[in-house]
């Protein structure tokens, strides 16, 4: 097969998306949670400089207490007090159905003991070892919080690529399991009307699973219904998901065989398609078979997040000034898109014989996209200087000496038995030294996982990075068995794709009834119809509307709450991959109730307990009290929960009582709050972390919260 041969196939497959009930959207800030531990000043700090790099929305932000304060814990540990409780808050949050993303800041504990869990598998393979990342175990967060084993599985992962082998088996775990299993039976039987009606209803709630699709067609070959065979032959062919090798072996379209349409339909699909599935977008709310395709109904396979680790800070981690350096340096690569370097180990070594057999392809692809590809006997590439990417395989090594450069947004990667093990000592390499030297992105395992493929990424890492994934997307679409690995770094990081997403500015007017937001493209109206396939809009990082790429989006007053509000336009490419292009704008709802605003200084370290100190002003600005404002009931905080509602510190001074308050928000929760129209509070820097601490006043009245323009305050580390 050609080179060009190769890409084109590989590419092409991605137009089976078209089968998809509902398009998904690429990951991005606005369907990122970030979650952070509230009371760890490191996750603190990681947490504002990142926020402020992706402008994570407050709402995106979820800070939780009682986190495990050690670098490891066991695994009913991590769902009572770390999984279960951020499931329950993006709930709580209305995110359920919008966040695909989930990226950790540091201070959690990055192995999980998972022995209790495995002990329900009485016979189980030595390389079932007992300790689990804690992305790993994020990502499969279904099977964790119900407490079934199967996460360690070697195919746990359902959207990672699998071999296109995988497509043709068994694709549902529920009842529609035995439904599938029956027809089968069925047509082995030779009961072709049987298979063939179970087979279509199937089908028919289950739209992307085109296998399906082939089998009903071998059926209906086999039972003489030539003209209906060549139909459904014809779709899976426009859909550009078979070969001729799939239509083997012979026998079973026999019927078919000196029937003109079959013979001009072989003649178009291509000799071979790759080994490997295409990359797709990701979606949390997609249900994935086990085949990897998608599904109608969420009881018949799995869904998952994204997870990934931004920095880790205890053990052989970094400090917190070198993981700020690191998210910067990968933020800057967003769509530089350069031709660049790849480097694969072709070592005899074991680390580097595991990933092997995929090298050629992923070579191909590479090279197809413009980049150059190395195939080296060496462990290490030396005295390389554009190296986007990079696949090791050596146990120990001294980057530093090599003489390479790492442009901003590469993954270097390395298959070691425990350089993801940071939290406690070990002899090998720690993954951490890879992103010192200037990778966006890396992985290892946390315990002795074995020289098994599927724990692992494959070297396709790099082509689905190349094509336009972000770095998220691109290692959960290569590892199959997720359980063991950290993968640590910016998971936004997207250095390819921006070709496919078209450059807009948002221009907003409005009159009495409504807001206008004039969407230009600086390419023009028509070249945005014909590559943009809808708008998402974001009040204050919540999907509010979905709607087709018009020139004007009209929003009613009455659906804007009164207060301060940040409107972001996500324009969503038609490109199979979904990239994205987001712009915002600040409006005001329109409403007599007074807006709060906040005015602050900052106390130095000398002035304080050490740590410097902020002392921030809340206050109200007079207007005349509405009816509704004199008849409000006592308030009730109907956004936080107890554990986000603190009592007024001590300093605290409010200028009235009774049925109003007033609080400060920072990374999506309440920290200070106190009755009144105004208040002045010392929020110390244990509470909020230094870096660009964004914070927003906030004023209840009128049985809700308003709120007041955010303000960043720069706080330094000492």
């Amino acid at each position: 097969m050609s080179v060009n041969d190769q890409l084109k196939s590989l590419l092409g497959l991605l137009a089976m998306l078209t089968l998809w009930p509902h398009p998904v959207a690429a990951t991005d800030p606005l369907r990122t949670a970030l979650v952070v531990n509230g009371d760890a000043i490191d996750s603190l700090t990681i947490a504002n400089h990142y926020a402020a790099l992706r402008a994570i929305p407050d709402l995106g932000i979820i800070v939780l207490d009682d986190v495990p304060d050690t670098p490891s814990c066991d695994v009913e540990q991590f769902r009572r007090q770390i999984l279960r409780p951020l499931i329950e808050e993006l709930d709580r949050r209305g995110l359920g159905r919008q966040t695909d993303l989930i990226a950790y800041s540091a201070g959690f504990p990055t192995a999980i003991d998972i022995r209790s869990d495995l002990d329900q598998v009485t016979e189980r393979d030595r390389w079932f070892t007992p300790v689990a990342s804690l992305n790993g175990l994020t990502t499969l967060y279904q099977l964790v919080l119900a407490e079934n084993p199967g996460y360690a599985s070697p195919a746990a992962n359902h959207y990672a690529r699998r071999d296109t082998k995988a497509l043709l088996a068994n694709p549902f775990l529920g009842s529609d399991r035995g439904e599938w299993q029956q027809a089968l039976a069925d047509a082995e039987a030779g009961r072709f009307d049987a298979a063939i009606t179970a087979g279509q209803a199937l089908l028919k709630k289950h739209p992307a699973q085109w296998p399906l699709l082939l089998r009903i067609a071998e059926w209906l070959a086999q039972a003489d219904r030539s003209e209906d065979a060549i139909k459904a032959l014809k779709r899976l062919a426009d859909a550009r998901v078979i070969d001729r090798d799939r239509l083997q072996p012979d026998e079973v379209w026999e019927s078919l065989a000196a029937l003109p349409e079959y013979v001009q339909l072989l003649d178009q699909l291509p000799a071979l398609l790759p080994a490997r599935m295409p990359p797709v977008a990701f979606s949390a709310r997609t249900t994935y078979a086990t085949n990897g395709l998608p599904l109608g109904d969420a009881d018949q396979g799995i869904r998952h997040l994204l997870s990934i680790v931004l920095a880790v800070t205890h053990g052989r981690g970094t400090t917190v000034d070198e993981a700020i350096a690191i998210l910067r340096r990968a933020v800057s690569a967003d769509a530089r898109g350069e031709s660049a370097e790849f480097f694969f180990s072709d070592s005899d070594d074991v680390r580097s014989t595991t990933r092997k057999p995929l090298v050629p392809l992923a070579a191909e692809i590479l090279r197809s996209l413009g980049h150059q590809v190395t195939i080296d006997p060496a462990r290490l590439p030396r005295d390389r200087d554009r190296l986007m990417g990079a696949m090791l395989g050596s146990a120990n090594y001294d980057w530093p000496a090599a003489g390479n450069t790492i442009l901003p947004g590469g993954i270097v990667e390395n298959l070691t038995s425990t350089s993801g093990v940071l939290h406690r000592d070990n002899a090998q390499t720690p993954m951490t030294e890879l992103l010192l030297a200037g990778a966006a992105g890396t992985s290892g395992t946390v315990t002795e996982p074995y020289a098994l493929p599927f724990k692992f990424p494959t070297p396709l890492l790099y082509p689905y990075y190349a094509a336009g994934c972000t770095l998220a997307e691109a290692f959960h679409l290569a590892v199959e068995s997720p359980y063991q690995l950290l993968i640590v770094g910016d998971p936004l990081c997207r250095p390819f794709g921006d070709k496919q997403s078209e450059t807009f500015s948002l221009r907003l007017t409005e009159d009495d009834e409504s807001v206008r937001i004039r969407v230009e493209f600086w390419r023009g109206p028509r070249v945005a119809a014909q590559r943009v396939q809808q708008y998402e809009v974001f009040l204050d990082g919540k999907l509010v509307h979905v709607v087709p790429p018009v020139a004007q989006i009209t929003i009613p007053h009455q659906e804007i709450p009164p207060g301060e509000h940040e409107l972001r336009i996500a324009a969503v490419s038609r490109h199979p991959l979904r990239m994205k292009t987001i712009e915002s704008v600040r409006l005001t709802g329109r409403s007599e109730v007074a807006v709060p605003t906040l005015e602050w200084t900052l106390r130095p370290a000398a002035e304080s307990s050490g740590r410097p100190e902020i002392v921030a002003t809340v206050s109200t600005p007079t207007k005349p009290a509405t009816d509704r404002e004199e008849s409000s009931a006592e308030p009730a905080d109907q956004e936080a929960t107890d554990a986000d509602t603190e009592p007024p510190p001590k300093d605290a001074t409010s200028t009235a009582g009774g049925n109003r308050r007033v609080a400060i928000r920072h990374l999506g929760r309440r920290i200070v709050e106190s009755d009144g129209d105004a208040a002045t509070f010392t929020i110390p820097i244990s509470r909020t972390g230094t870096g660009p601490v964004r914070v927003t006043p906030e004023r209840f009245q009128g049985g809700s919260w308003i709120l007041g323009k955010p303000v960043t305050i720069d706080v330094p580390s000492d």
